[in-house]
């Protein structure tokens, strides 16, 4: 709704481009709506997104949805993950030039960039990644308190950045669990790898009947997002740690 509102405001003027940029977008979104499709829909997307930024090459949505669909693309396929992360941070730097205060524009090149770090030899990363990786997930998240995936990452930054360079981090390991907490309640069982990282923090904590909680919740879930990996990976997932919570 809120990159719907921005684009309805650029559109004003009234441009036949415009009307077709809007059409664009609501095809793409229609696409990549669930990852039942995946990955062809997200595919088609894509080119829906990049004829959208031909037409208008000023307007920054169809930008971030490209940076939105790419990182999808990365992390649901099994091969050419850095091609769909480094494409999908490129997308997001653009939309960052065009439009600086957007929440989904900071998280989608945070998340983008974070992964093309994660796939390359460390001896090959700047040390100072993890501060840049921060400062947009705070900018996202000064931007919209409750952005459920920026909440989410920024739990996940905290809990695995490794030791001295958690130095370069402002915020504190201790701060984990209340953002992967806020992350849930903000996502409304959107995404089943948000309520899934809960369940591993609580499990690998030994607070098992949170953690079991929480594995209910994910089984409970009815319209996840991204309902093949819930179904591929984290239902399995949480049905084996109840099971294995429940064994003597």
């Amino acid at each position: 709704m809120v990159l719907r509102a921005v684009l309805i405001a650029l559109a004003s003027a009234g441009a036949v481009s415009a009307v077709s940029v809007v059409e664009l977008l609501e095809q793409g979104d229609r696409l990549t709506q669930s990852d039942e499709g995946f990955p062809d829909a997200f595919l088609r997307a894509v080119a829906l997104y990049e004829e959208a930024t031909a037409l208008d090459p000023q307007n920054p949505v169809p930008h971030i949805q490209m940076a939105r669909a790419c990182l999808a693309l990365g992390d649901w396929q099994g091969k050419n993950k850095r091609h769909w992360y480094e494409r999908g941070e490129r997308a997001a730097e653009r939309a960052l030039a065009l439009k600086e205060d957007s929440a989904d524009t900071h998280f989608f090149l945070a998340a983008n960039r974070g992964n093309v770090v994660n796939l390359q030899p460390f001896w090959k990363v700047s040390p100072m990644i993890v501060a840049d990786l921060e400062g947009h997930l705070r900018r996202a998240l000064e931007l919209e308190p409750r952005h459920a995936r920026a909440l989410h990452m920024m739990g996940i930054l905290l809990d695995r950045t490794p030791g001295l360079l958690r130095l370069l981090l402002a915020g504190k390991k201790a701060q984990v669990e209340d953002y992967l907490k806020r992350a849930v309640e903000a996502d409304a069982d959107r995404y089943a790898y948000i309520r899934w990282s809960l369940a591993e923090f609580y499990r690998d904590a030994g607070r098992t009947d949170q953690a079991r909680a929480q594995a209910q919740a994910l089984l409970a879930m009815t319209h996840p997002v991204d309902r093949r990996m819930w179904t591929e990976e984290y239902r399995p997932a949480a049905e084996a740690l109840i099971k294995n919570l429940a064994a003597p």
